[in-house]
């Protein structure tokens, strides 16, 4: 009996699965909308393969939106995996000396077989005034600049993160081939062999006022000035990569520089942080003196109730200890500072977990131009990322014009282009874009010259660069 039933039921459950089959092919398709860049770009082929693991493709505007000429998006993807590579930042020959892009990457390695791969411009920067020309009057460069963020090469910090209301502000964690993107906070601060113990303000830069982003709750910005901030106490760390000879007062006066009619005081530390002089005044007594950091140490500079606390905490031979950590504000651990951790910074995260930030903005700094339709303006803004994809495989991107030309996006449409399906990217950060927008893939830069000196088109001149190139990490990654 039991037998005779089961072709029976049999039967009967395939009726039911061909009625819900036939009804599911009866119901009408929906189209997925094509993605911001398959609506309007092309993909050229082939896809350039730079080493092993390391690819370059790009994607050309083939319908414009609003312009006469195509834009271009160019994308280099890392697979850390596949060989011997490494992901890394580098200032080329000194932190608080801008060069362009292919200058930073060359000091990289002397062996040509060991140069990097590819690389783009890195951390956002403001170069400050010309106050030491009558130093080095041969340089035409003679201009310090200082990180808009956390900036840190091979775990020294040459930057302090902004304030941010506590929480920092957006950057990448470069460790072990792989960026982690984030929100970071830095914490340094001066011990005594006594205990005695204060914060620093931060690294590498004139002490007083801060470009781009206020370092702590006492920064105040300064209305006067778009982007300045300024402290009238404060204590400023230089290391020894730092390249100028360190600030001196009285040399560019300005109303609202406080830094600069403050002689303040001045401590100089050795490599094992002994103190081998302590004195008033800062960058030598004369107008000629070039004081530098010595190989391996660091210089102490204090202004305001700085320059008391180092004056009445620090003699000769005294020995300090300077502590410097990284927080990452998103999850509240600490990030160890070592030889591996590099960081580059930025204001804006342009994907988070694959999604556009609400609080992006769309905004737009270099310059707005009428399109095709004059009453609707195009952003000329060229603009550089660095990110992860579904892959969990480094990518460096830039968008530019096409040959000679300066132009990209407001921000918040080239996160939502980069949001595109056929990229699957994950997480992105805005690094420095404009005129500093650069990639090299091998010794050729791929992308325009913006900026005009003499009437010849130059490569701007920048603070870091992020590239991938030959390495151990690699083999460890996953």
């Amino acid at each position: 009996m039991t037998r005779n039933l089961r072709p029976l039921a049999a039967l009967a459950a395939a009726a039911v699965a061909l009625t819900l089959t036939t009804s599911a092919a009866a119901s009408p398709t929906v189209e997925e909308p094509p993605s911001p860049l398959g609506a309007g770009w092309t993909k050229q082929l082939p896809v350039a393969t730079l080493a092993t693991g390391v690819t370059y493709t790009t994607w050309k505007e083939t319908t414009p939106d609003n312009r006469t000429k195509g834009r271009v998006l160019r994308v280099v993807e890392i697979d850390p995996t596949a060989g011997a590579l490494t992901l890394e930042n580098t200032f080329g020959k000194g932190s608080g000396v801008t060069e362009n892009v292919y200058d930073q990457l060359d000091t990289v390695s002397s062996v040509d077989t060991r140069d990097p791969y590819a690389g783009i411009n890195g951390s956002l920067f403001k170069s400050e005034a010309k106050h030491r020309d009558h130093i080095l009057p041969a340089d035409a460069e003679a201009r310090t600049m200082m990180y808009q963020g956390v900036s840190v090469t091979d775990g020294v910090p040459h930057s302090s993160s902004c304030w941010g209301n506590g929480l920092g502000t957006n950057g990448a964690v470069i460790q072990y081939g792989i960026p982690y993107i984030t929100k970071l906070r830095t914490n340094m601060s001066l011990t005594t062999s006594t205990g005695a113990t204060i914060r620093l303000d931060d690294v590498n830069r004139d002490p007083g006022r801060a470009w781009g982003c206020g370092r702590d709750a006492e920064d105040k910005a300064v209305t006067e000035v778009t982007g300045l901030y300024a402290d009238p106490d404060e204590i400023v760390l230089f290391t020894d990569d730092y390249q100028y000879p360190v600030p001196k007062p009285n040399l560019d006066t300005h109303a609202y520089f406080t830094a600069d009619d403050d002689p303040g005081f001045e401590v100089v530390l050795d490599a094992n942080g002994s103190v081998v002089d302590a004195h008033e005044g800062r960058g030598g007594a004369l107008a000629t003196d070039q004081v530098k950091v010595p190989a391996g140490g660091r210089i102490l500079q204090g202004i305001g109730t700085g320059a008391k606390w180092l004056r009445d905490n620090l003699v000769r031979d005294d020995r300090v200890t300077v502590d410097q950590k990284l927080t990452d504000t998103r999850l509240g651990r600490e990030i160890p500072l070592d030889d591996s951790v590099d960081v580059v910074s930025s204001y804006h995260q342009l994907l988070q977990s694959g999604e556009v930030p609400p609080a992006l903005p769309d905004s737009c700094t270099d310059g707005k131009v009428p399109g095709t339709d004059p009453a609707v303006l195009n952003c000329t803004d060229s603009r550089t990322a660095l990110g992860t994809n579904v892959r969990g495989n480094p990518v460096l991107i830039t968008l530019t014009g096409d040959t000679g030309i300066e132009d990209g996006d407001y921000l918040r449409r080239f996160a939502t282009l980069l949001d595109s399906k056929e990229l699957g990217l994950v997480d992105v950060l805005n690094l420095d874009g404009g005129g500093s927008t650069t990639l090299l893939t091998g010794k050729t830069v791929q992308t325009p010259p913006t900026d005009t000196v003499g009437g010849v088109k130059v490569f701007r001149h920048v603070a870091d660069a992020v590239y991938t190139g030959v390495g151990g990490y690699g083999m460890y990654a996953k």
